[in-house]
C-alpha cells in the first residue's frame, strides 16, 4: 500500500498535528509495510522543494502568505494533482482542519480514496475576533471537503460526535498515541511542587492558557504559602509576553523557560515534574499530545475540564480535572495533587499508563488505519479500485 500524507506542516516543524501526521506515517511504514510520501507547506520560504525526512520523500510547497498560523497558496490543488500523478498513491491521508492544504487535496484527489483526519472539536480560538469570524465563514466550505472525503478519522469520540450528523456513518476514531516502547514507570517525586507546561508560545496559541497557568502559580504561593515552580517547554513569538507576565506577577524566579525541546531532552524535563499542566481555554485541542507524553512517563496530568479533555481524562482515576478559566481553581487542584501521598499519585499514573498501553499506541493505530484502507478497497466500485 502506498500513501500520500498531506498536512499543513510537517517535521521539523513542531506541534500536535505535525507529530500525529509524522508518527502515524512512521507506524504505517514500520508496522504495516506501507510506502509513504508527504506533501506539506514549506515553512521556511515561499519556494517549492523536495527533501527527505525519516527516509520518506517530502514535498514542501511554498505558501503565498499566512493567515494566523494557516499557510495559503491558491495553486496547491494544481501542485498536489501533479504530485498525485507522479507518486500514484493508493490512498491519501490528509490532516485538517487547518484550512487550504487538505481542501486542496480533496479537490486534487481524482479517484484516489481520501481519508481526512479531523483534529479539532472547534475552529474558534479565544481572544481573536477576526479569526473566529473567518473560522465561521470557512466552516461553510469545510463541509464540501468533508463530503469529498472517502472516510473521516477523528482523534477522539468527542471530536467524532462534533462532526455533522450526515458524516457520522463514514467516520471512525483514530486517537492520538505514543509508541508502546515509550511507556515506562517512574518513582513519584516527593520534592517541592514542580509543574511543567509543554506547548507553542506563539500568540496564535494563546488559547493554550499559559497566562492563566502563570496566574495559578502566583495564586498557589498566595493561598498556600508554598512556592511551586513552573517549567515552560516551548517557544514562539509570545514568549517575551509570558516572561513579562511572570515578572508582573512577581514569580519570575519560580518560572523557567527552556525553549523548544524534543526527544530525550523534553522527556528528561517532563519526568522531573510533580504533574503536567494542560489548561486550554477552548475546545480547539482535540486530544492534546502532551497528555499522552506525560502518561507514558508516569507523570500525572492536571487539565482544564473543557471540551475533548473531559472525555480523555477520568477525574481522580487517571488524571485530574480543574474548573476552566479559573487560576484559583487550577491552583487548588495543583496543590491537592502535590500534597497527596506519592502512593496515591503512583496509582493514578499507573492507571493512565495502563490505559495508554491498551488504547493509545501507534502500533494499534497502524492496524486501525490499515483496516480503514482495507474497508475502502472492499467497498469501492470496481472501476475506481486501484
Amino acid at each position: 500500500m502506498k500513501a500520500l500524507v498531506v498536512t499543513p506542516y510537517y517535521y521539523p516543524k513542531i506541534g500536535g498535528l505535525e507529530n500525529y501526521a509524522r508518527q502515524l506515517g512512521l507506524s504505517l511504514r514500520s508496522q504495516a509495510g506501507w510506502d509513504i510520501a508527504v506533501a506539506t507547506s514549506n515553512h521556511e520560504s515561499r519556494g517549492d522543494r523536495i527533501d527527505e525526512a525519516d527516509g520518506m520523500a517530502v514535498y514542501r510547497l511554498g505558501a503565498w502568505f499566512k493567515f494566523s498560523n494557516t499557510p495559503v497558496n491558491p495553486l496547491w490543488a494544481f501542485k498536489l494533482r501533479r504530485i498525485i500523478k507522479h507518486e500514484r498513491p493508493d490512498i491519501i491521508l490528509a490532516h485538517t482542519p487547518v484550512p487550504t492544504m487538505a481542501d486542496a487535496a480533496a479537490l486534487a484527489r481524482g479517484r484516489t480514496p481520501l481519508v481526512l483526519f479531523y483534529h479539532a472539536a472547534t475552529l474558534e480560538k479565544g481572544g481573536s475576533r477576526l479569526f473566529n469570524i473567518v473560522a465561521k465563514a470557512y466552516q461553510i466550505y469545510e463541509k464540501l471537503t468533508l463530503s469529498r472525503a472517502t472516510r473521516i478519522a477523528a482523534p477522539s469520540d468527542y471530536v467524532k460526535a462534533s462532526l455533522p450528523s450526515r458524516f457520522q456513518a463514514k467516520s471512525a476514531v483514530v486517537p492520538n498515541s505514543v509508541w508502546h516502547s515509550d511507556i515506562v514507570a517512574r518513582k513519584q517525586p516527593e520534592d517541592s511542587p514542580a509543574f511543567v507546561f509543554i506547548g507553542s508560545l506563539d500568540r496564535t496559541h494563546a488559547w493554550k492558557g499559559v497566562d492563566l497557568i502563570l496566574q495559578s502559580i502566583a495564586e498557589y504561593k498566595a493561598k498556600f504559602g508554598v512556592e511551586a515552580t513552573l517549567t515552560i517547554i516551548g517557544d514562539g513569538n509570545y514568549r517575551t509576553h509570558y516572561q513579562a507576565k511572570a515578572a508582573e506577577l512577581g514569580i519570575e524566579k519560580l518560572v523557567r523557560f527552556t525553549g523548544a525541546l524534543v526527544g530525550r531532552a523534553k522527556d528528561k524535563e517532563l519526568a522531573k515534574a510533580t504533574a503536567l499542566i494542560c489548561y486550554p481555554t477552548t475546545s480547539n485541542d482535540a486530544f492534546p499530545t502532551v497528555i499522552l507524553e506525560a502518561w507514558a512517563l508516569g507523570v500525572p496530568v492536571v487539565a482544564a475540564a473543557i471540551g475533548p479533555v473531559t472525555s480523555t481524562i477520568n477525574d481522580g482515576r487517571d488524571g485530574f480535572l480543574a474548573k476552566p478559566h479559573s487560576p484559583s481553581a487550577l491552583a487548588g487542584t495543583m496543590h491537592a495533587v502535590a500534597t497527596m501521598p506519592s502512593e496515591g499519585r503512583a496509582l493514578v499514573a499507573d492507571a493512565a499508563a495502563s490505559r495508554t498501553r491498551s488504547l493509545y499506541t501507534w502500533e494499534l493505530q497502524a492496524t486501525a488505519v490499515s483496516q480503514i484502507a482495507d474497508g475502502i478497497g472492499n467497498t469501492m466500485p470496481l472501476e475506481e479500485a486501484r
